[in-house]
């Protein structure tokens, strides 16, 4: 089974320096990047504000997800970033069913 991730990412000032001086396509860096590890881009975008790109991948799982997160940090391409799991509607709507079974099973802190 495959999971479904958003990752949003600001770069390093220093490496938007590099990508002014030399031009580069993130999405097929990207692309072959995740491809390596098993994974698939499905959506590349850039983007205006806290964010510079925004990247939609199909992935083996979690900790796949997390080893491409250590790789940006480690190679300093990330400042920081965002990842957000996405799951269908389908799913969603499954979630909330699942959840109005157990409610009575969750107790919240007093």
């Amino acid at each position: 089974m495959t999971i479904t991730v958003a990752l949003l990412i600001k770069y390093n000032n220093d490496k938007k320096e590099e990508m002014l001086d030399a031009p580069s396509d993130r999405a097929a860096v990207s692309r072959k990047a995740v491809a390596a590890m098993g994974g698939k881009l499905l959506h590349a975008w850039g983007t205006c504000g806290e964010y510079d790109m925004m990247f939609v991948y199909e992935m083996p799982d979690m900790t796949t997800v997390a080893a491409n997160m250590h790789l940006a940090e480690a190679t300093g391409m990330s400042k920081y970033h965002k990842i957000i799991p996405l799951f269908s509607n389908e799913d969603f709507v499954e979630s909330q069913k699942r959840a109005g079974r157990l409610r009575d099973s969750y107790s919240g802190v007093a």
